[in-house]
């Protein structure tokens, strides 16, 4: 069985793939990710063959000198691949939640067949360093590997200082489900939700989604790529060529598994853990950020202390990283937030101030 040489070198990669006129299929992998081990040493038959046979594996670990006007994707993702011909243009991307080998297989067996387009001029290469001169003068940008959230995590950055900043941007590569869809085995709609828009237009089940607005689609990924192109407020977009009315708010889903979004404040210092089989909101504080930075913004919070209300209202359920994604998309710094809690059999009611801290 062949086996696949994963090429690390970008730069090399691209004349090789020039000289073999061959797809490059570049994989971005944080060093912490632990599911792509069937994809960097891969036993399925398919797969071993479409990355020897028809495309030129690169593996890429860190976003340091990467030009990020060539490679575009949803940085927060640690795993995401991307189809490119040898002069640089993306065809396609695949990760975020679906990084299968079916997918992947799927996804090669597609692309590998379509007629490559040609490069339009290209813009000038620009770093992470470059494009967000804040960055380059954090203590971040002297770390030797740079995590692929750090894009998002910069412009954000960048926003705030130039007062740009709104709540709405963290809302980044909408997921096919903003549009009632589901998909599987790379873009056939596994599932679509009765009333949404997608629903409206008549696409069904086992129906490929082939084309949004002007963007090929060949995986979830693609979709997310497509809708975080359109302006904010969209109200239109053409889904297989059918015209599809974008509600109010149609960007907006959870995004509490972005890391983006966890450096926007009022940011506090105190961590919970769910209270089992509660279907209201029942967190119990399990830890406590040390120092006097953060004892302002605890307002009397104590370990063992469940949070049960916010501002006197019953909210459902949450994860931990929901429930902070909750109160920084809902408060503002400045503000004051009331939390019940429940502590020794007693019903309490703590107010702590909403703060700008920062985390590093």
């Amino acid at each position: 069985m062949r086996q696949v040489r994963w090429q690390a070198d970008l730069d090399a990669a691209f004349v090789e793939a020039r000289a073999q006129k061959k797809l490059l299929f570049v994989l971005f992998r944080c060093q912490r990710e632990k599911r792509d081990a069937a994809i960097l040493q891969p036993t399925d038959p398919k797969l071993i063959a479409l990355l020897t046979e028809h495309y030129l594996p690169v593996r890429v670990i860190s976003l340091k000198g990467l030009d990020l006007n060539r490679f575009r994707f949803d940085y927060d993702q640690q795993l995401m691949g991307l189809v490119l011909t040898p002069d640089g243009v993306t065809l396609a991307r695949w990760g975020g939640d679906d990084v299968s080998v079916a997918s992947l297989v799927t996804l090669l067996e597609q692309v590998r067949t379509v007629v490559w387009p040609k490069m339009a001029s290209p813009p000038a290469p620009q770093t992470l360093r470059q494009k967000f001169p804040a960055f380059a003068q954090s203590k971040r940008a002297d770390e030797p590997c740079y995590h692929c959230h750090y894009v998002h995590d910069a412009e954000i950055e960048q926003q705030r200082k130039a007062g740009t900043f709104q709540k709405l941007s963290l809302f980044r590569y909408p997921p096919p489900s903003v549009l009632g869809l589901t998909l599987d085995d790379g873009n056939r709609i596994a599932s679509v939700r009765p009333g949404s828009v997608a629903a409206k237009v008549g696409l069904r089940v086992g129906e490929r989604l082939t084309m949004l607005n002007a963007q090929p689609i060949y995986t979830a990924a693609d979709v997310a790529f497509a809708l975080d192109a359109l302006p904010a407020r969209a109200n239109r977009v053409l889904l297989n060529g059918k015209p599809i009315t974008l509600p109010s708010g149609w960007r907006t889903y959870d995004i509490s598994a972005r890391p983006s979004q966890g450096a926007i404040p009022p940011i506090f210092g105190f961590w919970e853990e769910p209270v089992p089989s509660s279907k209201t909101l029942a967190l119990k504080v399990n830890f406590v950020f040390p120092g006097e930075k953060w004892a302002p913004s605890l307002g009397g919070l104590k370990l063992g202390d469940v949070i049960v209300a916010v501002d006197g209202k019953t909210l459902p359920q949450m994860t931990p990283r929901q429930f902070h994604t909750w109160l920084r998309l809902n408060k503002e710094v400045g503000q004051k937030v009331k939390l019940t809690v429940l502590r020794g059999g007693k019903r309490l009611i703590l107010t702590l101030p909403c703060l700008d801290l920062r985390l590093d």
